[in-house]
């Protein structure tokens, strides 16, 4: 019934654990961008949950129109282009202001660190953003690239973002990554905790075997 209740007010499974993750003290803070019309829902749930909110000073225009694209363009808050605010979300306010202040000075280590997310992936993150940034800022390729080996623990897959099923709420440094394999296997538990059936739903749903640039990944 949680999950249930946070998807109608965030929109997403993705997003919906992901507060939930908070609300349980894995995660120190959530990152999430929502357009004009969403905000009011978010503020009030925030509200009544005691929880800290901070909105970036600029929007996100994104270039295509999923509800799972990764690229974007930055532009003032009082650009006439639809655009979506990024939400600090926290349960200590200064949380919420260190990480709107690291994203808005594109310091992307100190950001992901106050985002919960390894260290070694942060800085795998910065290492390839330069290039990413470039082209489609998904960093799978340079991840699979990055895995050696042909058989993974399901726990990294981050394949199937774009169905709404992830363990991950960020990009691993490998698919071997042992910090982000725990951290999956902590967000598992807490889903298993509240919904036992999604919880199985994604574990299945997370093994098998994809193709990235010509090569195999089994997911075990």
């Amino acid at each position: 019934m949680m999950i249930e209740n946070l998807f109608k007010i965030f929109g997403t499974k993705t997003k919906a654990l992901e507060i939930l993750y908070l609300l349980e003290d894995v995660k120190p803070v959530v990152r999430q961008g929502f357009y004009h019309n969403e905000i009011r829902k978010i503020t009030d749930f925030c509200k009544e949950k005691g929880l800290y909110i901070e909105f970036s000073p600029y929007k996100i225009v994104l270039m295509d129109h999923g509800a799972y694209s990764n690229k974007g363009i930055k532009v003032d808050a009082d650009d006439p282009r639809e655009g979506m605010v990024f939400a600090y979300i926290s349960k200590g306010k200064e949380k919420a202001k260190k990480a709107n202040f690291h994203e808005a000075n594109n310091n992307h280590i100190n950001l992901g660190k106050a985002l919960g997310y390894p260290e070694c992936c942060c800085r795998f993150f910065k290492k390839h953003e330069p290039e990413r940034s470039r082209l489609d800022s998904d960093y799978t390729v340079c991840t699979a690239e990055n895995s050696g080996g042909s058989e993974f623990p399901f726990y990294t897959n981050i394949l199937k973002r774009s169905m709404d099923i992830t363990l991950l709420n960020h990009f691993p440094c490998s698919f071997n990554c042992e910090n982000s394999i725990k951290l999956a296997k902590n967000h598992l538990d807490i889903i298993k905790k509240h919904d036992p059936e999604m919880a199985d739903y994604f574990s299945e749903r997370l093994k098998g075997k994809f193709n990235i640039e010509e090569r195999l990944f089994e997911f075990i």
